[in-house]
């Protein structure tokens, strides 16, 4: 069908050209709050944004203490955010506390896993907390985030 318009030859290379390209660099990593880009380029299917935490799951020694190296470092002077918990076994009625030692760098931080012996006082009905008691050997979850 003629509709009248005349077209002129348009070579591949032309489409190529007004096409948005893929992405060369690495995206940012995930933020707080969206943004909008200001390149003109493509993201391939595949990529991925880095993540703005670390976490981990690893025994402390019997002395309480863990150095956590984490296993991607965060960016030169990133300080961390660090929260952690201590994994007790069903019945456990010690309090297990995990602390940072220190403070985090970008590379890793210290842990040190408390632990103290609880019994109550069963004529006045309080719990009494008595002499730290070695931690020995225990699961620590922990979780750094890029603040």
């Amino acid at each position: 069908m003629d509709d009248g318009i005349s077209y002129p030859s348009v070579t591949m290379s032309d489409v190529t050209a007004v096409l948005p390209q893929p992405a060369t660099t690495m995206p940012p990593g995930v933020t707080d709050s969206g943004a909008v880009g200001t390149s003109q380029k493509s993201a391939l299917e595949n990529h991925t944004h880095a993540s703005k935490a670390r976490k981990v799951r690893a025994q402390c020694a019997a002395d309480g203490t863990l150095t956590w190296t984490y296993s991607t470092p965060f960016a030169a002077g990133v300080v961390p955010i660090v929260s952690t918990v201590a994994e007790v076994a069903p019945g456990v009625t010690d309090v297990v506390n995990v602390q940072v030692v220190g403070t985090p760098t970008n590379t890793g931080c210290q842990l040190l896993v408390n632990r103290t012996q609880r019994s109550a006082v069963s004529v006045i009905g309080l719990t009494v907390l008595s002499v730290p008691a070695q931690p020995g050997v225990t699961w620590v979850h922990a979780i750094a985030l890029e603040p």
